[in-house]
């Protein structure tokens, strides 16, 4: 390989090994450039080769692997000299020609200081931040590198501003939604909203898991600054956080149209929304005096009635109060009265 010392200084002596045609052809090259130039031969060589080698071939700057001679190459790909060459473990090469063969050679080639990089490359060098989560503490990390095409030219890890840490939480949500803390709060409220969808698609937001997820930017990611670990996630209220992608009136909407609890005869009885059709659950006693099953969102949406034993132990499952209460219920109360003679199990229900 023949090593460029200066653009007009006789090689031979530096180019121990090299090919004389080349050599030959060098200096017929530099005696040419030197009468245009009008350069005496007695003018010693000055100056670096490199930073103008990187000027023409900016796509041929290499950069070393972990392994002596094996090189990366600016342009992409890679490219190899010998082990034993003086250049082999150089950090950085200006590549003036290469040999293409399975594997490329350096033929030609100046030891490169990044610092002396022509002024048009330095301009192209770009600074990224690349983020990962650390796989045992869960932790974000930031890794600074500066690049000049498909070179490192340098990279230190540091902490992650809140906007990186932000950012880098928000794409592990989005590759793994279960990484969310969903409580039987959340999961049954987020049902309200999708029951409100559907019946009114232009009124309410779309609260299904795919819209959540292809629109966590806009309701999740403001709440994530400040948060540095997959850890923190769980301090995420998602109740909060799905109200308020609701305006004051729709809030009210909510709790008018499908309540979270359904207020009864004798008490109140909790809403469960996940379910196909949703089921409101209290024990008997809350249900007497109730004759016709109640229907939610101005009768939009049906509702099947979950009545428990003393010890929350389903009794019957309703979507006709009045029909249970005369015929299944002499049945159930017959049960009932056996097993908890100490409460109220009334022959009709609907009487005071």
């Amino acid at each position: 390989m023949v090593r460029l010392e200066a653009l007009d200084h006789p090689v031979g002596a530096t180019a121990a090994g090299a090919d004389r045609n080349a050599i030959s052809g060098i200096r017929q090259a530099s005696r040419q450039y030197r009468a245009r130039l009008g350069i005496g031969g007695e003018r010693a060589a000055a100056g670096d080769p490199a930073p103008l080698i990187a000027a023409a071939f900016p796509d041929r700057l290499a950069q070393r692997r972990s392994e002596p001679g094996s090189f990366r190459l600016s342009g992409g790909g890679g490219a190899r000299l010998a082990v034993s060459d003086s250049l082999a473990k150089a950090g950085f090469l200006a590549v003036a020609a290469l040999e293409m063969k399975t594997s490329p050679l350096i033929r030609m080639a100046a030891a490169l200081d990044v610092a002396d990089l022509p002024a048009t490359l330095k301009a192209q060098i770009k600074e990224t931040v690349e983020t990962s989560l650390d796989p045992v503490s869960g932790s974000v990390l930031a890794r600074r590198c500066k690049r000049l095409g498909a070179l490192v030219l340098e990279e230190r890890s540091s902490a992650p501003n809140a906007a990186e840490a932000a950012a880098a939480l928000l794409e592990a949500v989005r590759s793994d939604p279960s990484r969310l803390p969903w409580t039987e709060s959340s999961r049954n409220l987020q049902a309200r909203l999708k029951l409100m969808h559907g019946l009114e698609t232009d009124v309410w937001p779309a609260s299904d898991d795919e819209s959540l997820i292809a629109n966590l930017e806009t309701w999740l990611g403001p709440h994530l600054h400040g948060l540095t670990r997959l850890d923190d996630l769980a301090s995420l209220d998602l109740d909060a956080l799905l109200l308020g992608r609701l305006d004051w009136t729709l809030r009210n909407r909510l709790d008018k149209e499908l309540p979270e609890h359904l207020p009864l005869p004798g008490g109140r009885a909790a809403v469960d929304y996940t379910e196909p059709v949703p089921i409101a659950a209290a024990r008997a006693q809350h249900f007497y005096g109730l004759a016709e099953t109640p229907r939610l969102a101005g009768g939009r949406v049906p509702l099947r009635l979950a009545l428990l034993s003393p010890a929350g132990r389903p009794i019957a499952l309703t979507a006709d109060i009045a029909g249970f209460w005369r015929g299944a219920w002499a049945d159930a109360r017959r049960d009932m009265r056996g097993r908890y003679p100490k409460h109220n199990w009334p022959e009709n229900p609907l009487l005071p």
